[in-house]
């Protein structure tokens, strides 16, 4: 059951990372890319598939504390670099898991906090190696400033980035 989860994890994580991607309902094949809430998504689809127990986890987090260059995180000027996550938890016997297949293995070149070698015993790599604030979602909600220009405008030039 290990081995299922590991390679269930991995198939997502293998989906290139793209800030505000279309949106992408998952039919069994895996998109070009996708973003943390789309890469959500289509894992809780695959372990519900294979008999696992999980649950929607978000988490608020500080752009500033991954490798992004400091003009891209100039464009966030009203909206601020705090932005919401999307994640799992898997349950393992008696106790959960959190599991982020968000940085694609790709991203290691680029110095972000890639899940490496896991083994299924314990979380994943989180979004950031920063202060993170994670949450229920359907007991809380947060809200964020948010200036759509602004937002649309860093996704822009953050997925140009990645593309490199």
């Amino acid at each position: 059951m290990k081995t299922k989860l590991i390679e269930l994890f991995e198939k997502v994580q293998a989906i290139p990372y793209r800030c505000r991607s279309e949106e992408f309902s998952y039919s069994g094949i895996m998109p070009p890319y996708a973003n943390c809430n789309q890469k959500r998504n289509i894992l809780r689809i695959l372990l519900d598939n294979e008999g696992f127990e999980s649950r929607d986890l978000d988490a608020v987090f500080d752009w500033k504390d991954l490798p992004i260059p400091e003009e891209i995180l100039k464009i966030l000027r009203n909206s601020g670099t705090q932005q919401k996550h999307h994640l799992l938890e898997i349950r393992i016997n008696e106790y959960y898991l959190r599991i982020d297949p968000t940085w694609n293995p790709e991203l290691r070149e680029r110095n972000f906090p890639v899940t490496e070698d896991w083994k299924g015993e314990s979380d994943t790599q989180q979004i950031t190696n920063g202060k993170i604030r994670f949450y229920n979602p359907a007991l809380e909600k947060i809200s964020l400033p948010y200036f759509p220009q602004e937002r649309e405008e860093f996704a822009r030039e953050f997925n140009r980035w990645l593309d490199w």
